[in-house]
């Protein structure tokens, strides 16, 4: 674990954190900033330092998820509906660079804009050359 990232530091007991869930693998706690009012919104990180989803092995990711499943349905049942997020990469929002997911409660209303973007539109024969690059990366097993 990198002594200079926040959550490996969490995970090893410097720092304090308002721990929902944890078990070998896997610890869930609120995030300090959360997205919305009324709280609720945790952050399920592996154990294991990776900075990328990319980076981690198929059992841990699902691990992963089937905690992010359970706390979402823990959060529903005061929410009207939750976000499950992952940003990978600075692009993308990320700010500690260490696989995060983030369990986001939503209510009605809440003007929350993590779940809005401008729907765009390919133009003509450009999706078709968009599959056609991802896939032979796919199939090269690039991925």
């Amino acid at each position: 674990m990198s002594s200079e990232c926040v959550f490996c530091r969490i995970i090893k007991g410097e720092i304090p954190c308002a721990k929902l869930y944890e078990n070998n693998d896997i610890i869930a706690f609120l995030d300090i900033m959360p997205a919305v009012k009324k709280g609720g919104h945790t952050l399920v990180v592996p154990k294991k330092h990776y900075e990328f989803i990319t980076d981690m092995p198929d059992e841990l990711i699902a691990k992963a998820m089937s905690a992010a499943k359970r706390i979402a349905c823990a959060v529903m049942k005061e929410a009207d509906g939750v976000n499950i997020l992952l940003n990978n990469g600075k692009a993308a929002g990320q700010y500690v660079p260490h696989v995060h997911f983030h369990i986001v409660p939503r209510y009605k209303g809440d003007k929350i804009g993590l779940a809005h973007w401008e729907a765009l539109k390919y133009r003509k024969g450009e999706m078709e050359k968009v599959q056609e690059r991802i896939k032979k990366l796919f199939e090269e097993g690039i991925c």
